[in-house]
């Protein structure tokens, strides 16, 4: 996937950040929130490429063929640019959205001062658009009209942030319930 597509998945998610969402388009963010204790988690593969997530954990935990399309450090956020972050994009093809771009799930893992700015962002965008954050596992979700599509772990002098880029509704609903395990597989 080249980097425009890239830049075009990540424009589409900063189009509908932190919307309340419409009938065709799940409500996202690229915010951060606060943290619930840890629990041990998931036993899937622990990532080796720098990623706090694996493809492989990805499809064990939504049943959906996932592969990480692009690792870039020191990335600034769209939603703070001042902040660098570790993010790691994963596609998958077997749920197609809107324009038959693959489903996209992105990563972005930040640490220390900038920690507190992201995960307040997260409650703030969260809480600000109608949402309610509520404890998974050893992280925290934002859910939004019954719909989860983004959530955090906190740990060790970071936090990761991951969330749905581009799903549709449909695609949305289907995820939520296994978001928690998605949360888990954070490593």
């Amino acid at each position: 996937m080249s980097r425009i597509l890239i830049t075009v998945i990540a424009g589409t998610f900063l189009a509908g950040c932190g919307s309340t969402g419409t009938s065709g388009d799940a409500a996202t963010s690229g915010g951060s929130g606060t943290s619930a204790a840890g629990s041990t988690g998931d036993s899937a593969a622990k990532p080796t490429d720098g990623c706090p997530l694996s493809a492989e954990s990805l499809t064990k935990a939504t049943s959906l063929t996932w592969k990480l399309e692009e690792k870039e450090e020191n990335h600034p956020l769209e939603t703070a640019e001042s902040i660098k972050a570790t993010v790691c994009l994963f596609t998958s093809p077997d749920a197609l959205q809107q324009g038959g771009d693959p489903l996209a799930m992105r990563a972005d893992v930040v640490t220390g001062g900038d920690v507190a700015t992201v995960r307040q962002a997260f409650t703030d965008s969260c809480t600000g658009f109608g949402g309610k954050e509520r404890e998974s596992g050893k992280g925290v979700v934002c859910e939004r009209n019954k719909v989860v599509v983004e959530g955090l772990v906190e740990g060790g002098g970071r936090l990761v942030n991951v969330y749905l880029v581009n799903a549709d509704t449909a695609t949305a609903t289907k995820l939520t319930p296994v978001f928690d395990k998605i949360i888990a597989s954070v490593s």
